[in-house]
């Protein structure tokens, strides 16, 4: 018998974390632990998917590959939108619960919702899977997590970008990276990493002129950021351009674009993937954007769908870590990826 849901308990400054956004198949999944297996009867089984379907088509995407999953599971799955408001999470997961899901899958507007969502679940005796950004409990344990590992994600953006730069042989003295990053706990993951591993392949490049760009994860605010940091650096012959998505770096090769610096004077690097579609037909973004990484979110969703699986119907430990790989992919390459 399920107690009744917990009320009450704070929680701290909203982190928003956005999933930048980001390949293979639904099916490919590279996870340390076990993997998940297709045997077992999913026949009444209730799932949840928890996200935000109101911030970007990858959520949208996301939650596409979850449902395909689930069919393919035979399990029934219930998907809510929270859009970035973190009481929503809450609100929306209790409901799932009410409805007596068996398992959800959390992606987070707010990492520090763990503890909290954690509690519930345990109450109500839910599985839960973290997506896209960890999440853990009051003692400090993660939840089995199911997306990109930030970090890594964020060195091979900094690998890619410090190889191009090295075969472009720009002068250190007129290069400019610009870090374009977002105040969100992933955001900040990946980008650190660029920054940290291009610097330490090319430390002529002087400190201070690595230029923080702020956004809010979307396009138009890094076109803007970055029209401001143009004009504030006029010196600046050669820019490096790194973000925690796509968005970010198409951003500010369109404000590059605006300020009439040269393409060929540009190195832009995306993460994720989610722009190359309409970034690899755009002239300037197509050439500034040398190139990306992808990672599909339909496996994403569909790892969350099978991680839940693995633990409702199948009574297994799931592996405590599922990450997506992410294969490099530029304006030649990407069509042999990605649909588009």
């Amino acid at each position: 018998m399920r107690k009744p849901l917990g009320v009450g308990g704070g929680y701290a400054r909203r982190i928003t974390v956005l999933a930048a956004a980001l390949g293979l198949t639904a099916g490919a999944l590279t996870a340390c632990g076990s993997s998940s297996g297709d045997t077992g009867s999913g026949k009444d089984v209730k799932l949840g998917m928890v996200t935000q379907l109101s911030v970007q088509p990858y959520f949208v995407t996301e939650a596409d590959g979850a449902k395909e999953q689930a069919k393919k599971m035979g399990v029934q799955l219930q998907v809510v939108d929270t859009g970035l408001d973190n009481s929503k999470v809450i609100s929306q997961t209790k409901t799932l619960m009410t409805n007596g899901v068996q398992g959800i899958a959390v992606v987070p507007s707010n990492t520090d919702v763990g503890p909290r969502l954690a509690t519930m679940a345990k109450q109500q005796d839910v599985h839960l899977v973290a997506s896209d950004s960890p999440l853990k409990d009051s003692s400090g344990k993660a939840l089995p997590f199911v997306g990109l590992n930030n970090k890594q994600s964020g060195v091979q953006v900094g690998q890619i970008a410090a190889r191009i730069y090295g075969d472009l042989k720009w002068p250190a003295a007129d290069t400019y990276f610009a870090d374009v990053e977002a105040p969100f706990q992933a955001c900040l993951e990946r980008t650190n990493a660029e920054y940290q591993v291009f610097r330490k392949a090319h430390p002529d490049v002087p400190a201070n002129h690595v230029v923080k760009v702020p956004y809010d994860g979307l396009a138009n605010k890094a076109q803007d950021a970055m029209r401001a940091t143009i004009t504030a650096h006029p010196q600046a012959k050669h820019w490096v351009i790194a973000s925690c998505n796509d968005a970010g770096v198409v951003g500010a090769l369109r404000a590059l674009r605006d300020k009439s610096v040269p393409v060929g004077n540009v190195l832009g690097v995306g993460l994720g993937g989610d722009q190359a579609c309409q970034a690899y037909t755009q002239s300037y973004v197509k050439d500034g954007m040398r190139a990306s990484t992808w990672l599909n979110p339909k496996a994403i969703g569909a790892g969350d769908v099978k991680v839940l699986y693995q633990m409702v119907v199948q009574k297994k430990t799931p592996p405590a870590v599922t990450y997506i790989p992410t294969p490099e992919i530029n304006a030649k390459n990407y069509k042999q990826t990605m649909s588009c």
